[in-house]
């Protein structure tokens, strides 16, 4: 026995050794594995490549869209809204998840303080989708979404009505930003844009409509893709 002892202690040696690397590279392959979206639980399973995503206003809570002109701006309100979403990848927390924008509805939408002007909105619609989202899993969660090319940016089309006459103002922007949390697993919103002339009714230029903002919270975001749409998470 006494010459294999050698060859024992060696190996006894090698595996005390090895035991913490292979420890510390579990610990690291773990760490790298978990990817931005999570369904569940923060670091929960992985919301897979494909899955569809929706978020609409939670209860009693409404969309905001000004239309700034000259004189003021018109103010309207939407009692719902929808966002669809198709993930097209989700890597790991160091890189950005990656999403198309495949839908975005509005319903109940009224101007505020225009009430005995004879001028009303009719809708909101989403033109251009779908459109490109990004999350990333820095701080604060900030989210990125940007029209597919330069002809078919971000664009909203608010239809009003003067009288007996509907006419449409169309505004876009090139990217928006908003940021996501786990309380509440919300996306909120705010878009900035501007009036494109060329495709709007000439009485919005003429009545001095110059631009727009769009602001909304929407929560919770669900993965539609999987039985009873869990919830979906930010790491």
């Amino acid at each position: 026995m006494p010459r294999y002892r050698p060859v024992v202690l060696a190996a006894i040696c090698a595996l005390a050794l090895a035991a913490p690397a292979s420890a510390a590279y579990a610990a690291s392959a773990h760490h790298a594995a978990k990817p931005v979206l999570t369904i569940r639980k923060k670091g929960g399973p992985a919301v897979k490549k494909r899955a569809e995503l929706r978020a609409s206003l939670p209860k009693g809570r409404s969309a905001t869209f000004a239309l700034n002109t000259s004189s003021g701006s018109f103010n309207a309100t939407c009692t719902s809204s929808t966002l669809k979403a198709k993930v097209t990848g989700n890597p790991a927390r160091a890189g950005k998840a990656t999403l198309a924008l495949t839908g975005e509805t509005f319903g109940g939408c009224a101007l505020t303080g225009a009430s005995g002007t004879g001028i009303s909105l009719t809708g909101i619609k989403a033109l251009n989708l779908p459109y490109d989202v990004t999350i990333s899993s820095a701080k604060g969660f900030p989210v990125a979404i940007a029209g597919r090319s330069r002809t078919k940016p971000l664009s909203l089309d608010a239809s009003i009505s003067v009288g007996s006459s509907t006419y449409t103002c169309v505004v876009t922007a090139r990217r928006a930003t908003a940021h996501a949390s786990n309380s509440g697993n919300k996306v909120s919103v705010k878009e900035k844009l501007a009036l494109d002339a060329a495709t709007s009714s000439g009485v919005c230029s003429e009545v001095g409509v110059s631009s727009a903002t769009f602001s909304a919270t929407y929560a919770p975001v669900r993965d539609t893709s999987v039985r009873r749409s869990p919830k979906v998470y930010f790491n």
